[in-house]
């Protein structure tokens, strides 16, 4: 059976996620592929959509793009009869949207076996209206099955970045390529998905998976067998959670059997000098450590983050021994009743800590997060989630009394970092944050970013080769960061929607044979 998986755009980052679908597709003996619509009319893509000739169009959709994917896939389905299924985080946790017209499928949580069978069982001419973590619109009707085993991490393939790199050559050519090293984090912060997650899948499995090391390893010989590699990005929630022994034995294999820098995502309390120093071993060039909150209580209480800043100086100390550079990550804009004052700590505590970069990320309440929650009914937000961006890099959608927050917000997000950097600026913080120069701040932003995250990597000569790409793609990402996501191009159909029963209310019906 032929699958069709839509995606906007992926700029320099592979989907991990559509490209393991596609691998356990293809053992399936499925056909798929990727269609990239971007810069496509809304004839074009029907046109790709009709040469292909999927039964099923396959779309991972995120909280802020998922307005675009649910309207496109209802213009396509306007004019070709074929069956829609949605995955991702949002349908996840916020499976309602099954009643949008045009959906005809939605997977809660990891889609790994779940998708497959459905797959299997349609080609046979099976009823597939059973299968684990799915839920079904049917004449109208909602059909809702129970969250199956999570996946065992040493059953998966081999992700199909083939399928990823014919539909975006330029992601092939790109040196930086990303994997998982394992699934699941244990941690009960408030603003992030996990929480909710664990408590979903409860008793389906180990909430930490991981990958063996010569799993890892397969996959990035395959990647220098193929493709151009000159820096390994690892996406676990947090990458010291492995044991020692793992941890001794990726050090010894990795940098022996492939050979390149990498980064990865670590929580202070883990950063534990062993550890440490077999990640160094290892090749790490940079990690990401969640620091989010400067004010301790706020941390403790609103956050959930339970981890004092005495313990993050501990593991800053222990991260510059080994010579690790140190990107922090934060967090602005909390749903408190002086969110800048609060900001202004969160600065200064990483002032003090004098990381390699500071990052910010402005909070998003994103749905069945404990934090989004307490916005909504603190009256910090309406939950409407068309409404948001898609990005976390642009403004803040919580709502404060003083109308002038929301700009200190957005460009205290913008001149965190470079303020963290160069300090003999903080006592002009208040009056920079106050100015109407958000576009101006978001440049400057991006550029002292992609220096830090991506130009400092490269050697000279490698700057002078990238330099060309690195602008072009410097200038669209900017450009698009802010935009909210719109219908392809000779579509006018008002395709506005909110669902029409609560989510608790939702009706079981019978499954059709």
């Amino acid at each position: 059976m032929k699958v069709l998986f839509i995606l906007k755009n992926a700029f320099t980052q592979e989907r991990l996620g559509i490209m393991l679908l596609s691998s356990w597709l293809k053992k399936e003996g499925h056909s798929t592929k990727l269609l990239m619509t971007e810069t496509l009319s809304l004839d074009e893509i029907v046109r790709e959509v009709q040469e292909f000739d999927p039964k099923i169009l396959a779309y991972s959709i995120m909280t802020g793009e998922h307005t675009y994917y649910l309207n496109l896939n209802q213009l396509i389905k306007q004019k070709l009869d074929v069956y829609s299924v949605f995955g991702g985080p949002h349908p996840t946790f916020l499976p309602e949207m099954i009643e949008h017209e045009g959906v005809d499928a939605c997977c809660l949580g990891e889609g790994d076996l779940a998708f497959p069978k459905l797959v299997n069982q349609m080609e046979k001419g099976l009823n597939f209206y059973d299968v684990d973590n799915f839920w079904f619109q049917v004449d109208g009707k909602i059909i809702k099955n129970e969250i199956g085993p999570l996946v065992d991490m040493t059953d998966l393939p081999l992700p199909d970045r083939d399928l990823m790199y014919k539909a975006d050559p330029s992601l092939g050519a790109n040196g930086i390529k990303t994997s998982m090293t394992m699934r699941g984090c244990p941690y009960l912060c408030t603003y992030c998905f996990n929480s909710a997650y664990n408590d979903m899948t409860q008793g389906k499995g180990d909430v930490i998976r991981a990958r063996s090391v010569d799993s890892v390893i397969a996959e990035f010989k395959q990647i220098l067998n193929y493709y151009p590699l000159e820096f390994a990005q690892f996406l676990d929630d947090t990458f010291l959670l492995h044991t020692k022994e793992w941890m001794k034995e990726f050090a010894e294999k990795f940098p022996k059997e492939i050979g390149v820098p990498f980064s990865c995502t670590i929580r202070p309390n883990v950063a534990m000098d062993g550890l440490v120093k077999s990640l160094k071993q290892a090749g790490c060039w940079h990690v990401w450590m969640g620091v989010e909150c400067g004010n301790n209580e706020l941390a403790t209480k609103l956050l959930k983050r339970h981890l004092p800043n005495e313990k993050i100086f501990e593991a800053m100390d222990v991260l510059h021994k080994h010579d690790i550079r140190v990107f922090t990550q934060n967090l602005i804009g909390l749903p408190t009743e002086e969110p800048v004052k609060v900001d202004l700590e969160t600065l200064d505590f990483n002032i003090k800590l004098k990381p390699y970069f500071g990052w910010s990320s402005i909070l998003y309440p994103f749905p069945s997060t404990p934090i989004g929650e307490y916005a909504v009914d603190n009256g910090y937000f309406h939950g409407e989630f068309d409404d948001v961006n898609i990005s976390n890099k642009s403004t803040t959608c919580l709502a404060f009394k003083d109308t002038l927050v929301q700009r200190k917000i957005d460009n205290l997000h913008k001149l965190f970092g470079i303020i963290v950097e160069y300090p003999f600026l903080r006592p002009f913080t208040s009056f920079l944050i106050s100015l109407p120069l958000t576009n101006f701040y978001k440049y400057l932003f991006f550029l002292f970013y992609g220096y830090k995250h991506v130009w400092a990597k490269y050697t000279w000569k490698q700057r002078i080769t990238k330099s060309w790409s690195y602008i072009k793609f410097f200038f669209k990402y900017v450009s698009t960061i802010e935009k909210k996501d719109l219908l392809p191009k000779s579509s006018s159909t008002n395709l506005s929607w909110k669902p029409k029963t609560a989510y608790p209310q939702q009706e079981t019906v019978t499954r059709p044979k």
